[in-house]
């Protein structure tokens, strides 16, 4: 049975899956890009839909692994001013990432209803559609991991014990050292974020029945009370993928 290959190439990690020819999707690989290669692409894959919003150096690894089967044809998405029910918010289109788009096209694919999407990865990223399929605008805001090494950065010896990536602070909790106070306080910020876009989406859109979706790697930094306010997705970007790969014939 053949299948369409899609990507997400993101920041950080490159995620696929496969889709076959009733549309459903089965996911495939979630992967650091120096792990990339060492993954074969199925001789039943017929087209490749691909987003990118990497760098120029990741981007050619994902085309250097593409080219193991160079008869692929490879579609590339950007961001639209409307598509699938979606209409974008942005005075230019494809000003708007593609990931945050995909994620729109599959959250209002799977269901028209208000909903907001919270992305906590390299950046935390917020976007609000309404029940009609409007993107009414978004939030961008650097990454918990991005906001601990801006400040290392400036004051490398301060926090010399703590560089390493694995080391986060606690939601709602009080630092008793400098790099405690850092590391939480860094969390605390993602997490005063995601209950300001609650409070918007209730106070100043008026909005009570309503999704709540999270994806990406902090999502877990979040205290239990905000967590069941939502549902953790993480394939929102290629189920948007799929909504283009369904047209092709």
């Amino acid at each position: 049975m053949a299948h369409k290959l899609l990507i997400d190439a993101g920041n950080t990690r490159v995620k696929a899956a496969l889709m076959d020819a009733e549309g459903h999707l089965e996911p495939w690989l979630n992967v650091a890009y120096d792990e990339l290669a060492g993954h074969a692409i199925s001789s039943d894959v017929d087209s490749v839909w691909l987003a990118a919003v990497s760098s120029k150096n990741r981007k050619e690894v994902v085309e250097a692994w593409l080219s193991q089967a160079p008869s692929l044809k490879v579609n590339s998405v950007t961001s639209e001013a409307a598509a699938f029910g979606v209409k974008n918010s942005y005075s230019e289109p494809s000003n708007l990432g593609v990931d945050r788009w995909l994620a729109m096209l599959g959250a209002f694919d799977e269901q028209p209803k208000a909903t907001v999407i919270i992305d906590a990865g390299t950046a935390i990223t917020v976007d609000w559609v309404d029940d009609h399929g409007q993107h009414l605008g978004g939030w961008i805001a650097p990454g918990v991991n991005l906001m601990k090494t801006s400040v290392l950065d400036r004051a490398p010896n301060v926090f010399a014990e703590i560089e390493a990536e694995e080391h986060w602070g606690k939601a709602q909790q009080l630092g008793q050292s400098t790099p405690d106070c850092l590391l939480n306080g860094c969390v605390n910020t993602f997490v005063g974020l995601v209950r300001q876009a609650i409070s918007v989406s209730e106070t100043e859109l008026d909005w009570f029945d309503y999704r709540i979706l999270y994806s990406g790697g902090s999502i877990p930094l979040l205290p239990a009370d905000i967590k069941r306010r939502g549902e953790v997705r993480t394939e929102l970007v290629l189920q948007g993928l799929a909504c283009y790969a369904r047209q092709e014939k």
